[in-house]
């Protein structure tokens, strides 16, 4: 591969910003910053109006047609769509010659069809894991367990496939398992400091927020518990809930029983950088979640200065981004400690302005920019992009991102 100008393609179902969750604001964040010094290319669904292929943002984009739905009704992604992507793939990458794609490995169906055509293609393959189940699996199928053990199976297998993986933190790279496989590195997730510096907070807003997808295990129905375990003791206590998903009505419909009007405001999905309006104004971001491989919205609340109140969970990798009582707090998965946790910090000025400050400034050594030289060093197969770190696995995060490496 030359020193020159890369043609590197993202491959995933979702594309930002229709779609919102952290894989597509991953990618879409890279692209931005490439596309300076190479061709950038995005293979998804056709998720805009007009022509399969379209140059847009100073990128081109592929889309391999109309997108289905991405949840089925249980709230959940569906095996179906995975496996009309991933059919679908495989004439769009034939047609070209990429250097490197970079696919997401999950849903892992089309991660096959992408090594496939990377072998054929002669591309090199970079196999992105945002997250590895595992035996979570069991849980989030629960009443289909040849499902899940199919599922599993193929989670396993897939690890193998890719020039080089990327694990966008230490907990997921640890998940799966490849302490031997020199191919291993981590690249977190970063956070776009110009924009969140540029953006003003939003006036009159709420003490807690909350950004992310609707969906079933980020556990927003927790938030909504601790809402009402707080509202005597906080009377005036608001709550801000950014984002959508097959959750909303659910979670509207839980919030009416609490009896939470006008304490819990429900904002849909916001636009741009205007979300991080919110997240300035709030003095506390919550993230309930029970399975993050990386936990992007605690990330940008510390670029804030925002406290994040993250829940522990065995399958999420956000309590890695947060030194208890230092930057952030970390809670159990229950309404109660959720708010503890959230009291904790509303009731102490001084202790708010200390976690504060502290979450500023380990939010600020996650810059886009810096995350993207490391993807940039990758894609060419650079050796500078081959640095061993303290764990069992290489190593290309920045200082600061992970717990941890802080203690």
């Amino acid at each position: 591969m030359t020193d020159g100008a890369l043609r590197i393609a993202f491959v995933y179902d979702g594309l930002y910003p229709h779609v919102k969750g952290g894989a597509e604001r991953r990618y879409h964040e890279l692209g931005r910053r490439l596309r300076e010094r190479h061709d950038v290319h995005f293979v998804s669904w056709q998720w805009w109006d007009g022509p399969a292929r379209i140059r847009s943002d100073g990128m081109t984009l592929h889309g391999v047609g109309r997108p289905p739905s991405l949840y089925g009704r249980d709230g959940k992604r569906t095996v179906r769509e995975a496996v009309a992507f991933s059919a679908r793939l495989l004439p769009v990458l034939l047609r070209q010659r990429f250097d490197v794609i970079d696919c997401a490995a999950t849903p892992y169906v089309p991660l096959y069809t992408t090594a496939l055509a990377a072998r054929l293609t002669q591309s090199r393959l970079v196999a992105t894991w945002h997250e590895f189940w595992g035996e979570h699996w069991n849980e989030y199928l629960p009443r289909r367990p040849l499902i899940a053990a199919a599922a599993k199976r193929i989670e396993g297998i897939s690890r193998r496939l890719g020039d080089r993986l990327v694990a966008v933190s230490g907990f997921t790279a640890d998940r799966m398992a490849l302490s031997d496989d020199a191919r291993l590195a981590v690249v977190g997730n970063g956070v776009a400091l110009g924009e969140i510096d540029a953006e003003p907070a939003v006036a009159n807003a709420a003490e807690i927020v909350y950004v992310g997808r609707l969906i079933d295990e980020k556990r927003v129905d927790l938030l909504l518990d601790a809402m009402h375990l707080l509202r005597d003791r906080f009377p005036a206590l608001r709550c801000a809930i950014v984002g959508d998903g097959p959750e909303l009505a659910s979670l509207r419909r839980r919030a009416a029983d609490l009896e939470l009007a006008g304490r819990v405001e429900f904002h849909g999905q916001v636009e741009g950088s205007a979300v991080y309006g919110h997240i300035k104004s709030a003095s506390v971001l919550v993230l309930p979640s029970i399975r993050e491989g990386f936990g992007m919205a605690a990330a940008e609340a510390q670029a804030c200065g925002t406290i994040p109140v993250v829940v522990r969970s065995l399958a999420s990798g956000a309590p890695d981004l947060v030194r208890d009582g230092v930057d952030g707090v970390l809670v159990g998965a229950t309404p109660r400690a959720l708010a503890d946790g959230i009291a904790s910090v509303l009731t102490d000025a001084d202790r708010m302005r200390v976690l504060s400050e502290n979450a500023r400034h380990v939010g600020m050594t996650r810059d886009w920019e810096v995350l993207a030289q490391r993807m940039e060093a990758i894609y060419r197969g650079e050796p500078a992009a081959e640095a061993v770190g303290a764990g069992s696995h290489s190593t290309i995060e920045p200082a600061g991102t992970s717990a941890q490496a802080l203690r």
